[in-house]
């Protein structure tokens, strides 16, 4: 599994034997738009020319060579800040031309979230990610009251129920702008919930009272990088890891009740060491199977995650403004044995999907992760790596020589 071995130099894909040493496929997924950002191939924005050249933070999101010691490609192309994204940039540049301006072309069906449903975050430390689910799935017209929908195809409103662990005072004074990021939250719809120290192993205790009655079920429940109350900056490793793990079990025990018989629990989490130890995907469904089981609940799959799918989602650390880097991140999905139309996690499992034909594929959509998509974005990257080198070449063939002529001019 995964979560025990990250790296993987065996082949998952019977149509592609590897040459180079690869993560684990094991039921992973990525977002379109990664794969299309990752291969230089996202849709063309109006008054742009060309498209923007292959991502390399988003081949190292899909593919992890770092934590698949792909020393080769590691070497040849090496990763880089994730604000190197063309998306990122591109954002970042309209904001500095316009504060009025769209962050991104939001597209329902987003790493799952579609208009309409209700979702509930927990442990989101300054409502960033809150936000941008908001984004996804609030339609414009949602303006007054709160309507409650079994299946979100009966309501074309959508809510969000954003929680932390922590008082107002406390984010107010950790997180500069926190008071922003609510404004923005509560202008979305007036239907969404603030709630403080809610405690993911006590939802139906500590959520706020509106939000505990029959009638109120969720699509989609939440928690990032899940770790139990730390110091300032700090994140559950080694030595408190059989804490997390119980943190995790108690959570989903938690929010089973509050789920919607379509819905999925998501748990994003790093997968590099030591967290892979946390063996997730088993750790989750323990709870669960310990009482019955009965709704026939289980893990569905990964999807790689990308902060740039999900503007203005920053990752912080625990009571720290800091963020970190989460480039091995994953979606782990839970949901119930019958497969929904709707799931994350597409239902045509390793399904062949024609990698070339860029045009043709839904950047909201989710393909599945192969080595054949693995070795399309590896050999990409390489080649440009090799045509970079080439250009910075000089014509006499003594690199030191030309660097040293160009100094003097």
């Amino acid at each position: 599994m995964s979560s025990k071995n990250e790296s993987d130099d065996g082949s998952n894909d019977a149509a592609t034997t590897s040459t180079f040493p690869h993560r684990n496929l094991d039921k992973l997924y990525c977002p379109t738009a990664t794969y299309l950002c990752a291969i230089g191939a996202n849709p063309l924005e109006e008054g742009q020319l060309s498209s923007p050249s292959a991502c390399i933070p988003c081949a190292y999101k899909v593919c992890n060579f770092d934590i698949a010691l792909d020393q080769e490609f590691t070497k040849l192309v090496p990763n880089q800040r994730p604000e190197q994204c063309p998306r990122s940039i591109k954002r970042t540049k309209k904001s500095a031309d316009n504060d009025d301006a769209p962050t991104t072309c939001v597209k329902d069906g987003m790493m799952g979230y579609k208009r309409g449903m209700n979702v509930l975050t927990v442990g989101d430390g300054d409502f960033s990610f809150s936000l941008a689910v908001a984004k996804l799935v609030v339609s414009d017209n949602s303006d007054s009251g709160m309507v409650v929908a079994t299946s979100y195809e009966d309501s074309d409103s959508g809510m969000v129920v954003a929680t932390s662990y922590e008082d107002l005072t406390t984010l107010q004074r950790v997180y500069p702008a926190f008071d922003d990021t609510l404004n923005a939250l509560k202008s979305c719809s007036t239907k969404n919930i603030i709630g403080y120290k809610v405690d993911a192993t006590q939802l139906k205790k500590t959520l706020p009272p509106n939000v505990i009655q029959p009638s109120m079920k969720f699509h989609r429940i939440c928690w990032n990088f899940p770790c139990t109350a730390i110091g300032n900056g700090q994140d559950g490793q080694n030595e408190s890891m059989e804490e997390n793990k119980e943190l995790v079990r108690k959570f989903m025990a938690n929010a089973l009740q509050f789920l919607d018989e379509c819905g999925e629990i998501q748990i994003i989490h790093k997968t590099k060491p030591p967290y892979n130890q946390w063996d997730m995907e088993t750790v989750a469904m323990e709870e669960i199977n310990k009482n019955g089981n009965e709704l026939e609940f289980e893990y569905k799959g990964r999807l790689v995650f990308d902060k740039c799918n999900m503007p203005p989602y920053v990752p912080r650390k625990a009571l720290d403004k800091k963020s970190f880097p989460c480039h091995d991140a994953c979606v782990y999905v839970f949901g119930l044995r019958r497969r929904s139309v709707e799931s994350t996690i597409p239902n045509n499992e390793k399904a062949d999907i024609d990698l070339d034909a860029t045009t043709s594929l839904d950047p909201s959509s989710v393909i599945p992760v192969t080595t054949k998509l693995i070795d399309t974005l590896r050999t990409k990257h390489l080649a440009l790596a090799s045509y970079k080198r080439e250009l910075r070449r000089p014509s006499d063939g003594n690199p030191k020589k030309g660097k040293k002529q160009r100094k003097r001019k």
